[in-house]
């Protein structure tokens, strides 16, 4: 589906989908109960995908605080260009794309961002040989919704949509692969 539903981390609704979304701006915590079933979520072969709106470091840090807090024994990983993700075995053939970078030049930042062309830059926690998160600190969201301004670090529209079908498609073959195992268990 692609209605869109607002979840909270402690919605039991949440077991229901393969894959969640979450995204912002700001400086977040979770409490221990959303630590809980995020994890316990993630446990059962589910995946989190996350990316800081316009580049959002607090954003950034909260989301990075979380995962250490529910995994203290692993790091984040930049996910290899190489990797099924960004393959056409997947979807769409991403080991290639256009990324927004401001200004850095502060007379012109709010007038000029550069266009980059290079690898995607995401980040994964594995959990069983999958990526249970997957996370880029570079805007995806404001992008999908072609509202990237150019002071907005994050993906060119076309590339922004690429990348979230790959990793939605990711995320059902996970999934599924998940569901597969479980019944050769039982």
């Amino acid at each position: 589906s692609t209605k869109q539903r607002d979840l909270a981390a402690t919605d039991p609704n949440m077991f229901q989908y393969p894959l969640v979304y979450m995204h912002g701006r700001s400086n977040f915590q979770f409490g221990s109960q959303e630590r809980r079933q995020l994890q316990e979520y993630l446990a059962r072969g589910n995946v989190l995908f996350a990316d800081a709106c316009c580049g959002s470091p607090q954003f950034d840090k909260s989301f990075r605080n979380l995962i250490a807090e529910l995994y203290p024994n692993k790091k984040f990983e930049r996910i290899s260009a190489d990797h099924e993700m960004f393959s056409t075995k997947i979807g769409y053939d991403i080991r290639r794309v256009k990324r927004r970078m401001p200004a850095t030049d502060n007379s012109q930042a709010a007038l000029d961002a550069a266009l980059q062309e290079g690898e995607p830059y995401l980040e994964g926690i594995e959990i069983d040989g999958r990526y249970a998160i997957i996370y880029s600190k570079y805007d995806i969201s404001c992008a999908l919704e072609r509202q990237a301004s150019v002071a907005c670090a994050g993906y060119a529209h076309e590339d922004a949509v690429r990348i979230a079908i790959n990793v939605v498609r990711y995320a059902l073959l996970q999934d599924i692969s998940y569901k597969r195992q479980v019944e050769e268990i039982k």
